[in-house]
């Protein structure tokens, strides 16, 4: 009996099931008691993703049940195993898993989160090839709410996560700027979910945005500190993420501006440097103009941290 309480406390214990929709993926994540051993397969005939979870065990009252409907998932299921704990997502198409663990932050604990990427065919958002930009049409700024998912950023008083905070100012932001003439303005995200500072961008780009406006509820050790503040990209982030962007032969066929100015595609590296630098100097100059007149204005109804861009 000393062995198998010995067995049990080692082991590592599933204490939830969580799962969110994001344009791209399904992501399904289990709540742990310690870093998670495992391995993921997809099988056919019929479709279904497989977690196999190694010296697991599921906690008391784990339940399985999704809290809203999942697109192309029709449900989940469980069952012990001899060597740990195997789920089994039932879906009706064939998705592509990406698995991975994520340590402990505020106010998770351990996780493995599987992200199910949708077919093409299949996508849950299809996104329409981009349209010519119209030469007369509305200023378009792209809103975009920071974290999101498993990512819930800064914590505030009770516990308050920034994901969910930034997400209602943006939404209020974006109401606001289309009753504007002249203006427009759409979500980055739209919902409680994760994307990469890439993917965000790219977004950006495919809906012709004219300005980025990226909205954070930072915290600090301190609780003296308060205010607001506008940040740009600095030289130095100028220049390494050029250099990022320039070592991924795939983002060379992207285009400067935006979408419809000038290909990287026929360029050789050097040239490609140059342009690339003129653009985001460019950018970075325009970014600090819009800035300084945000910050001038936030200033009128709110104290500022920081009185420089």
């Amino acid at each position: 009996m000393l062995c198998l309480v010995a067995s049990f406390a080692h082991a590592n214990v599933i204490q939830g099931v969580r799962a969110h929709e994001a344009p791209d993926y399904i992501r399904l994540v289990l709540d742990t008691s310690q870093v998670s051993k495992y391995s993921v397969f997809a099988l056919d005939n019929p479709h279904r993703i497989v977690i196999d979870v190694k010296d697991a065990t599921a906690g008391r009252g784990l339940t399985l049940a999704l809290t809203k409907d999942l697109t192309h998932v029709k449900g989940l299921r469980a069952a012990k195993r001899k060597d740990g704990y195997r789920i089994v997502v039932d879906t009706e198409v064939a998705f592509a898993p990406k698995t991975f663990t994520l340590q402990p932050i505020a106010p998770y604990g351990h996780r493995l989160v599987t992200d199910l990427y949708f077919p093409k065919r299949a996508s849950a958002k299809p996104e329409p090839a981009p349209e010519p930009r119209p030469k007369a049409r509305d200023v378009m700024i792209a809103i975009d709410a920071g974290h999101g998912g498993e990512d819930p950023g800064a914590l505030g008083p009770r516990q308050t996560q920034e994901k969910k905070v930034v997400l209602q100012i943006a939404r209020r932001v974006v109401d606001q700027i289309k009753r504007e003439k002249g203006f427009d303005a759409f979500l980055i995200r739209d919902g409680d979910y994760y994307l990469g500072h890439r993917k965000r961008t790219a977004l950006a780009r495919e809906k012709r945005a004219d300005l980025f406006v990226s909205i954070h509820a930072d915290a600090f050790k301190s609780p003296s500190v308060s205010g607001a503040s506008v940040y740009t990209l600095s030289d130095r982030g100028a220049t390494s993420e050029t250099a990022k962007w320039l070592a991924e032969r795939e983002n060379q066929s992207d285009m400067l501006g935006g979408v419809g100015n000038v290909s990287l595609d026929d360029k050789d590296p050097m040239l490609a440097q140059v342009l690339l630098d003129l653009s985001m100097n460019g950018n970075r100059s325009q970014s600090i103009q819009v800035g300084e007149a945000v910050l001038r204005n936030m200033g009128t109804v709110t104290k500022l941290h920081k009185k420089q861009v």
